[in-house]
């Protein structure tokens, strides 16, 4: 009986392992299907499609385990993250540069969430006096000599506000721009999402969500062609600091009840804000559709490539990371939340993307991102 045991422990670890394993692709599935599902139907499922990373290095570490225990149940995970190629390929890319010569029809194209110029959450300056973030801000974007520029949460709110998209145009060197509030009743500052284009505008207009702008749109003669441009900005979470203090510090002493409260607080706003981008995600691709025009949207969509609103959104278009971006291509760069890809650059299949470029530069918790689209 003795020679019998060593064999029932293996046996019973060889099981639990399996069941592990099995629990592992069936959260990594699980992630597949959130981007199918509108969170205003179902939002608990977002939140699989937001772990996705998570899922998919449980998924690999179980094919490690696997390998080294020479045994044939790798092939389980390693078919499952097969399955979900796509995804894998939205996380990670490898592109190398794309040559382009002057002579090549193209566009220059920048989006960047500023943080308020001033790389803070705050809706006021008031009591701001360093405005040296501003200034490094309005250098960068000027230094990359884009021919559409697309900002979000461009704040400014001293005296001459009402001047102040006209300045920033000329500094910027576009002389067409177009802007909106957030909140458009608010007159004594600009708070806004911003075009500012090389380029003539024909038309312009802008989307809301419970009476706060989600986006701007304007349709532009570009290279002998009419395009309309969307800059978009979709619902974030807003926590507070106790809230990101406690996601940053998770690990923190709390008695139970405390945990519990500062946790259920984190997933309600998480939630939330899942169920506000559905909605947005509906108004925005029902006035997408209706678009007489090719179409290319920038902006902080505050999702994953792993999420609802980014398939419908992107559906039809090209991906300009996916199309020749390089290695992880993160774009939140805030130090309480963990790093993912929120800020896209979607384009009509009219154009080619090359070299498309996040610069990990720490004026905002986003990072800028730009790239080259070529006219076919």
């Amino acid at each position: 009986m003795s020679a019998n045991k060593p064999k029932k422990h293996i046996s019973f670890f060889f099981g639990v392992l399996l069941l592990l394993n099995f629990l592992a692709i069936i959260l990594l599935l699980l992630s597949y299907a959130s981007v199918y599902v509108n969170p205003v139907k179902f939002s608990l499922l977002a939140f699989a499609g937001l772990a996705y990373p998570l899922f998919l290095v449980l998924n690999f570490l179980f094919i490690i385990l696997w390998i080294f225990l020479r045994t044939k149940y790798a092939l389980l995970s390693m078919l499952i993250i097969l399955l979900g190629w796509n995804h894998l390929w939205r996380l990670v890319q490898f592109n190398s540069d794309s040559a382009f010569t002057e002579e090549d029809k193209h566009i220059k194209i920048l989006s960047y969430n500023i943080q308020n110029f001033v790389n803070e959450n705050t809706a006021s300056t008031k009591y701001i006096t360093d405005f040296e973030n501003q200034a490094k801000i309005i250098k960068y974007v000027q230094q990359q000599n884009a021919d559409l520029i697309c900002l979000q949460e461009a704040l400014y709110d001293r005296k001459d506000h009402k001047n102040f998209h006209e300045t920033l145009a000329k500094e910027l060197n576009c002389i067409h721009s177009y802007h909106r509030n957030y909140y458009n009743n608010r007159k004594a500052k600009m708070d806004a999402i911003a075009i500012f284009t090389k380029y003539p505008m024909i038309d312009k207009g802008f989307l809301e969500y419970n009476e706060k702008t989600i986006g701007i749109y304007t349709d532009l003669i570009i290279l002998e062609d009419t395009v309309r441009l969307y800059n978009l900005h979709l619902a974030s979470i807003h926590f507070r600091k106790e809230e990101y203090d406690f996601i940053s510090d998770i690990t923190k002493q709390q008695n139970q009840q405390e945990f519990k409260d500062n946790f259920l607080k984190v997933i309600s706003k998480i939630n939330s804000a899942f169920i506000k981008r559905g909605y947005q995600t509906d108004i925005i691709t029902e006035h997408i559709n209706d678009s007489p025009y090719p179409v290319i949207i920038c902006g902080d969509l505050n999702d994953t490539p792993t999420s609802y609103a980014y398939r419908i959104l992107s559906k039809g278009l090209k991906d300009a990371f996916t199309g020749s971006g390089k290695g992880f291509g993160i774009t939140y760069a805030g130090e309480n939340f963990p790093a993912f890809r929120i800020d896209y650059i979607l384009h009509d299949d009219m154009f080619n993307a090359v070299n498309f470029t996040r610069n990990k530069i720490s004026l905002s918790d986003h990072y800028p991102i730009s790239s080259i689209l070529i006219k076919e």
